[in-house]
């Protein structure tokens, strides 16, 4: 399925509500909430011409949670601002406004978010709330191998993909899928804290800061193909931790 497309096959706001017309009627065990999550963010990613990878959270109780993402580049960015508490997806969710960040190599918002995501190879992104009433359930966001690979117009096509995908995962984080996301909510907790202990086993080990420890973590994530939570795991089970100050 590929939206955007100028030689006489549908237009992007007609796949859209075709696909959506596809998981409207599907939400109503856990097995295809799942689907429709994962759906979501693949229709995200295709309806952005320039998005590396795009995904969806969803908030449980003041809690963030990802629970659909199409690639790891996405996976590990979210990973970062989990762990680091700041980024564009977490505003956007608090703030309910739509964020977009031009550079991660010079924008000011998220200092340490900013640099570790762009190690990890992601330059610019736009991340838009998922809102139901006046509450904020989550966010939609997409990310970009590029500087300024977002304009208006993806602004506006995430921002109405958005207003669909609120009803829809409203409706499973308060109803199919409560059980799956307190377990995840767990597993998100303990893997916060794995990563604060990784840190701090390199910043002693080989004499880093804390910045400099979360730059060779997301580094060697990237230069590996493990999965940042995965990785961390290892390091502090003593499994694969990097022994050098720049590790590639």
């Amino acid at each position: 399925m590929t939206f955007g497309a100028t030689d006489g096959s549908l237009s992007p706001s007609t796949e859209l509500g075709a696909t959506l017309g596809r998981i409207r009627g599907l939400v109503l065990t856990q097995e295809t909430a799942q689907y429709a999550v994962d759906l979501l963010a693949q229709v995200a990613h295709e309806t952005i011409p320039k998005a590396a990878g795009a995904g969806v959270s969803l908030i449980h109780e003041s809690r963030r949670i990802s629970v659909g993402a199409t690639d790891m580049l996405v996976s590990t960015a979210d990973d970062l601002q989990y762990s680091l508490g700041e980024g564009p997806c977490l505003t956007a969710w608090s703030a309910q406004t739509a964020v977009t960040v031009e550079d991660t190599t010079s924008d000011p918002r998220f200092p340490q978010w900013s640099g570790a995501a762009a190690e990890a190879g992601v330059r610019s992104c736009i991340s838009v709330p998922l809102l139901r009433g006046r509450d904020s359930i989550g966010a939609m966001k997409a990310y970009s191998t590029l500087p300024g690979a977002f304009d208006e117009v993806d602004r506006a096509r995430l921002t109405r993909l958005s207003v669909a995908a609120s009803a829809l995962l409203g409706h499973v984080q308060t109803s199919e899928t409560t059980t799956r996301i307190s377990s995840e909510l767990r597993r998100s907790l303990r893997s916060r804290d794995v990563v604060g202990i990784a840190k701090g086993i390199l910043m002693q080990r080989e004499g880093l800061t804390e910045t400099e420890a979360l730059t060779v973590l997301t580094a060697r994530a990237r230069a590996t193909g493990i999965p940042f939570a995965q990785l961390t795991a290892d390091i502090v089970n003593g499994h694969g931790a990097p022994t050098e100050r720049n590790t590639p």
